[in-house]
């Protein structure tokens, strides 16, 4: 039963801090690092027309990354912004999954918070 609790402490652990991480990460990009991916996935003629909001730049840090990650387009960008969009598709995902289970959860009366 110890290599149980200890599986699932580890599996927990793991969950939050990609839960963690890619917030931080999410809250980077939507208020200063979006100019960077505007510059390679902008469809207007000059990147710094996009919006400066946070919400705008939040969903474009999703569909940015969705669309690179899933090969739909793929601009030529360097190796560490590779990395960041690949990172933000995987914990974007963990996190959009996460919260359907809680609704899904909440609704079915299932769970800690029945």
């Amino acid at each position: 039963m110890d290599a149980t609790l200890s599986v699932r402490a580890v599996l927990a652990n793991t969950l939050l801090l990609i839960l963690v991480t890619g917030t931080l990460n999410h809250v980077y990009a939507a208020f200063f690092g979006i100019r960077r991916l505007d510059r390679y996935f902008s469809s207007k003629p000059d990147p710094s027309w996009e919006s400066r909001s946070p919400f705008d730049g939040f969903y474009r840090l999703h569909k940015y990354s969705f669309l690179y990650s899933l090969g739909i387009r793929r601009p030529t960008v360097g190796a560490g912004l590779s990395l960041w969009l690949y990172f933000s598709f995987f914990s974007l995902t963990i996190i959009w999954i996460t919260l359907g289970l809680a609704a899904l959860g909440r609704y079915l009366q299932i769970g800690p918070f029945a």
